[in-house]
């Protein structure tokens, strides 16, 4: 639990909580790391109101970037 506190007391508190406040509607996206799916992690999101975007166990990534590692590649 030590490392997810300092997840929410490093990063969520100071970096993406200020940033999602100066936005009008935000839907927030976060993958589904041990970090980011711990329920005190959840929580923190949850008493903020913060809507999380839904990401299903094993979905493909995402990231544009990603997908395009392949091509570079080939």
């Amino acid at each position: 639990m030590h490392y997810f506190c300092h997840y929410i007391s490093e990063v969520l508190e100071p970096v993406v909580l200020p940033y999602l406040q100066g936005l009008p509607t935000t839907i927030f996206q976060q993958d589904n790391a041990r970090p980011h799916m711990a329920r005190i992690v959840l929580r923190f999101f949850v008493n903020r109101q913060i809507e999380l975007l839904p990401w299903p166990a094993r979905s493909p990534d995402l990231s544009p970037i990603e997908n395009m590692w392949s091509m570079v590649v080939q």
